[in-house]
């Protein structure tokens, strides 16, 4: 799972660097799956620490934009749902953005403290609207 994190990784934020978002957005977007999956949180867990191995071993450092973007798609790989959420903060004189997956509505890869220190603006939903509303 480390290769496939790794080399998804890449191939995300590359994409992210020259593609319009919506672009990007359609690539990566897991196909949904409908069936049941077994051990459930330990698979979440796994593709969680996969996604963060890969993103602390890659060839620069990874934004967490591609980190959600791959953390989603192999949970979706594997029958699981995650929710990206985008948020903002502010912080001293600046506005902040974060992203991060949400899995049976707990920050999955992250400390808890993510969704206090940033107010969600976006979700799955909500970001393929309005991709497809900025990119025409």
């Amino acid at each position: 799972m480390f290769l496939e994190a790794w080399s998804s990784l890449l191939a995300i934020d590359l994409c992210l660097r020259v593609l319009p978002f919506r672009w990007a957005w359609s690539l990566f977007e897991p196909a949904p799956r409908s069936r049941s999956v077994p051990d459930r949180a330990e698979r979440a867990a796994r593709c969680a620490w996969a996604v963060g191995a890969a993103a602390r071993r890659h060839l620069w450092p990874m934004r967490c934009l591609a980190r959600s973007f791959c953390l989603r798609g192999l949970l979706g790989r594997r029958g699981l749902e995650g929710v990206l959420r985008i948020g903002v903060a502010r912080q001293d004189d600046r506005l902040c953005a974060h992203a991060w997956i949400e899995w049976e509505g707990r920050p999955l890869g992250e400390t808890e403290a993510v969704a206090a220190r940033f107010e969600p603006l976006l979700q799955t939903g909500e970001i393929r609207r309005a991709a497809g509303r900025l990119s025409g």
